[in-house]
């Protein structure tokens, strides 16, 4: 697989290539050798509809003008292997990888075309259950959370929560602290070197508990809010299903339960009293609804 991450970071760092064009790339080419081996008017069809597609194929075909972008591709890869921080790509039928399968379903402009990942990278293609909420939630809402935590590490699946405010710290502590250390799964809404001071502590003890911290930006980037969204995307595509608390409209977690709805995915929640989700929506009502989350997350 490095020779394809090193082939998408390569791509990406060729100015007006972004991740749908280093997608579709990356698509039919597992790394830069096996492109230059492909007619060059094979390639081309495949840039069918990008800009200056004749351009970009010029630039891939000229060895002398690639070698400085591979060769700094594969120094950024070998830094953040001394950091050990695992970079992945999508895996093709001939290279095993843990890539989320589900992240295929995403939009082209959102999904992304390289994952940063801190710790046990197995756990992205394990059955996860994917748990939103933005603060704040009616006591009863969060204490029906908490117990479908513990729920889901008693019966073998992953919790999977963002890592910015006090629903998501509680997620990833109850996993770690509980009987057992549960792995769960942390999707950062900015690079990993950028994660907020008060939320460092909340990570590394997910990740010595079996965790893993991701993310689809790298390591220097941002936090900026208007990224979150692109967060919660991610998280709700690499999960099985997916568990909204009281989501309301106009925020992260409002379009990634749109999203998650639209792609048929198993969806679940409590609504907001004020803000009525699609009828789609599968309603939790008692604690023993949890089993319709576990039985979807299985399928």
């Amino acid at each position: 697989m490095s020779e394809t991450v090193t082939f998408a970071l390569a791509l990406l760092s060729l100015d007006g290539v972004g991740r749908v064009t280093a997608g579709r790339l990356l698509k039919h080419f597992a790394s830069y050798e096996a492109l230059r081996r492909c007619p060059r008017e094979q390639v081309l069809f495949r840039l069918k509809g990008v800009p200056n597609a004749a351009g970009l194929v010029d630039l891939l075909f000229d060895e002398a003008r690639m070698r400085p972008h591979l060769e700094a591709a594969g120094e950024r890869l070998r830094a953040l292997q001394e950091k050990h921080i695992a970079l992945l790509a999508p895996a093709r039928a001939e290279a095993a990888a843990p890539w989320p399968p589900g992240l295929a379903d995403l939009p082209r402009r959102l999904r992304p075309v390289l994952l940063y990942a801190y710790g046990d990278t197995a756990l992205l293609v394990r059955p996860a259950v994917a748990l939103f909420a933005r603060p704040p939630l009616r006591q009863e809402v969060f204490e029906t959370a908490q117990a479908l935590v513990r729920h889901l590490c008693a019966s073998g699946l992953v919790p999977a929560a963002g890592i910015d405010h006090g629903f998501d710290v509680v997620v990833h502590k109850l996993a770690a602290g509980g009987a057992g250390a549960h792995p769960s799964i942390l999707v950062a809404a900015c690079g990993l070197a950028r994660l907020p001071a008060p939320m460092r502590p909340v990570a590394a003890a997910a990740v010595r508990a079996g965790g893993l911290l991701c993310s689809s930006f790298p390591p220097d980037h941002g936090p900026y809010p208007h990224d979150d969204r692109e967060r919660a995307l991610l998280l709700a595509g690499l999960a099985r299903a997916t568990v909204f608390f009281e989501p309301r409209p106009q925020t992260p977690e409002w379009a990634a339960m749109t999203w998650a709805l639209e792609a048929g995915r198993p969806v679940f929640g409590i609504p907001d009293p004020d803000h009525p989700p699609p009828e789609t929506l599968h309603r939790l009502h008692r604690h023993v609804d949890f089993e319709w989350i576990t039985t979807a997350a299985r399928v």
